[in-house]
């Protein structure tokens, strides 16, 4: 997954609280399963949620057990299924917008099956990323 920037580049914070259309991310995936896949792009994670994420996976690859991970658009849910010293277990699922399409035999769950220092790894690119686009 990828960021492609706001949802709405232009808006600002219009009042002191929290604007959700001045902080909708569009998010790129891009999934491939044994040559069976699927990508989407959809404003499906605000800003804060995004941080979530990268606490999450942050937790997840340092040993912790992080509850499953719910958006306020449930496209998408980061879950931990295993966990040992030399793997993690993240179990990904996608619903709506972010599904593979009605024709295709693909799944919309995906096991991902990752060493510690790839999770953490993968959560510093993350945070990296996502460091372009500031809360409004």
């Amino acid at each position: 997954m990828t960021i492609n920037g706001y949802q709405f580049p232009d808006a600002s914070s219009r009042s002191r609280s929290f604007d959700h259309d001045a902080n909708w991310l569009e998010i790129h995936g891009v999934i491939d399963i044994d040559g069976v896949g699927w990508s989407f792009d959809d404003p499906c994670l605000l800003t804060v949620e995004a941080q979530e994420l990268g606490r999450w996976l942050r937790d997840a690859a340092r040993g912790g057990s992080p509850e499953d991970l719910w958006f306020l658009e449930p496209n998408l849910v980061f879950g931990l299924s295993d966990k040992t010293a030399e793997c993690v277990t993240v179990r990904v699922t996608f619903s709506h917008e972010s599904a593979p399409r009605d024709d295709s035999a693909a799944p919309d769950q995906v096991i991902l099956r990752l060493t510690p220092q790839e999770l953490a790894t993968a959560a510093t690119e993350w945070e990296k990323e996502l460091a372009a686009y500031p809360m409004r």
